[in-house]
């Protein structure tokens, strides 16, 4: 009589592949993480410019305007910029002859973007 299945010796080495795959994906994913949250910190900042610019022509460049002092006026250009809640803008001097703001995501406090102009 022939007994179907595996031996308790294959069992433990599958578990040990297993085990040894799981040693080399898991810190790939979280330095995986750790990149998506930075470019996800890196591209609202970089849409938070291009509403800047839109926001300088719009109010009439250097005869009547300047630059926008916060996020809640470049939302009328670019709703997207808050879709990723974890990301925030702090804004610096805002004024006719330029700008200065800085982008970080909650994940990822130690990298922080700045853009200016």
């Amino acid at each position: 009589m022939h007994k179907k299945g595996f031996t308790l010796i294959e069992l433990m080495i599958v578990v040990a592949i297993i085990g040894i795959l799981a040693l080399i994906a898991i810190p790939n994913f979280i330095s995986l993480r750790a990149r998506a949250y930075s470019a996800s910190s890196k591209s609202a900042g970089r849409n938070a410019k291009l509403s800047q610019e839109v926001w300088f022509n719009e109010a009439g460049g250097d005869i009547s305007g300047g630059y926008a002092t916060g996020l809640d006026y470049l939302l009328s250009f670019d709703k997207n910029l808050t879709d990723d809640t974890d990301v925030t803008f702090l804004f610096g001097g805002c004024n006719a002859s330029g700008y200065t703001f800085t982008t970080s995501h909650a994940n990822a406090p130690a990298q922080t973007f700045q853009f200016t102009d």
